[in-house]
């Protein structure tokens, strides 16, 4: 996103409109970090400047990530799907999708960076490289997966390191032996990154006996669940996937 110096009057209407606090005045006009600029389109889109001051210029890669990823009507061009904004909801709709289809099976979803806080592509890379050796798949419809050159070790290319988002998904599933070793990578690697994440485990309910196999792993390492958020999406107007499976084997 730019600011045409010669229309602004330096209002700063825009100026609240940043998530990412890029927008500052500079050597007495009005500017926009570009370094800090996630290419959310908010300033532009929302703070209706009253000269039509701010504008942007065609985005190529890997500066188009900043947009793919943070504005909501950014489109993910280099995926098979072409999500908007962050882009997954694979295990999110996981009764559609059927991305944890066993009790063996959990899925994580590892969301970095936040409004006011954003996360750089180097620190989402240290993320999917610490919890890679435990994968056993990336969610292949998720952007973040797409920018990877080596999903064996999380490796990203290394064009899109320097790029900063408001926020991704770092989402893949593991064998639910290796959910400890899992957290006790995230564990380590949050001090060795620059932003903020929340963490979203995802596990079947075992129908025998309502058992949540994973919260025994998660009680034996004392983590305090109770004070966080549990939900369950469905993916209503669409077949579950164990009736489609059901309806395959006929």
């Amino acid at each position: 996103m730019y600011i045409d110096t010669a229309k602004c009057v330096k209002c700063k209407k825009c100026v609240p409109y940043c998530p990412v606090g890029a927008i500052r005045e500079v050597d007495g006009h009005m500017a926009i970090d570009l370094d800090v600029c996630v290419e959310c389109g908010s300033c532009q889109r929302y703070a209706k400047c009253p000269r039509g001051a701010i504008y942007n210029v065609r985005l190529e890669p890997p500066r188009a990530y900043r947009k793919a990823f943070s504005d909501p009507f950014g489109k993910h061009e280099n995926t098979t799907l072409k999500h908007m904004g962050r882009g997954t909801e694979e295990v999110k709709t996981n009764d559609v999708t059927g991305i944890v289809h066993d009790l063996d099976t959990i899925g994580f979803a590892v969301e970095l960076g936040r409004p006011g806080v954003s996360a750089s592509f180097a620190d989402i890379e240290k993320v999917a490289m610490a919890v890679a050796p435990f994968a056993e798949e990336f969610e292949v419809n998720n952007p973040v997966t797409a920018l990877m050159v080596d999903k064996k070790t999380g490796k990203f290319d290394d064009s899109v390191l320097g790029e900063r988002v408001l926020s991704a998904i770092v989402e893949f599933r593991c064998r639910l032996d290796a959910a400890e070793e899992v957290l006790e990578a995230l564990k380590q690697v949050s001090k060795e990154i620059d932003t903020v994440f929340s963490l979203c485990l995802i596990s079947r309910v075992d129908e025998k006996d309502d058992t949540v196999h994973a919260r025994s792993v998660i009680d034996s390492l004392n983590i305090d669940v109770n004070r966080t958020a549990a939900k369950t999406n469905l993916g209503l107007g669409r077949p579950r996937y164990e009736d489609r499976i059901k309806e395959a084997s006929k």
